[in-house]
């Protein structure tokens, strides 16, 4: 499931709301909200977070963990236009290693992308730690 998925998942828990009066409140078919909480579908942009966020008066906490949420689940076209030549291998070395990596696998590509960036002065968004999400990533 996508960071996104959990995130709404646990949302409309905390707000104690079954998933069709989820759905009703933010003006979508119950059957849409639940191919979002299981990773089937991803909003094309952040007017669903926008129109949840304003509908169901979050705090801001909620509003922040889902908006980062969406952020780290969108697509991405990788690698950008302008890379060089040895990032369209990488990529496609890990397009096809995917399926077969673990969380812990993720967690120390992810320590070691941190510490390749940090010897370079740039500092990577912690909303999009692997840890932040691995916990919460519980079937249902």
């Amino acid at each position: 499931m996508s960071p996104f998925s959990i995130a709404l998942r646990q949302l409309r828990a905390e707000l104690e709301m079954a998933q069709g009066e989820f759905a009703s409140r933010i003006g979508l078919r119950q059957p849409y909200v639940s191919a979002l909480e299981c990773g089937k579908k991803m909003p094309k942009d952040g007017g669903i977070v926008r129109r949840i966020v304003g509908v169901l008066s979050l705090s801001p906490e909620q509003e922040a963990a889902l908006w980062r949420a969406f952020q780290v689940s969108r697509q991405f076209d990788l690698p950008p236009p302008g890379a060089p030549a040895a990032a369209y291998s990488f990529f496609a070395q890990i397009s096809e290693a995917l399926p077969t990596l673990s969380s812990a696998d993720f967690k120390s590509l992810s320590a070691h992308l941190v510490s390749v960036s940090s010897e370079r002065g740039l500092t990577l968004d912690a909303g999009m730690s692997i840890e932040s999400h691995a916990q919460k990533e519980t079937p249902m």
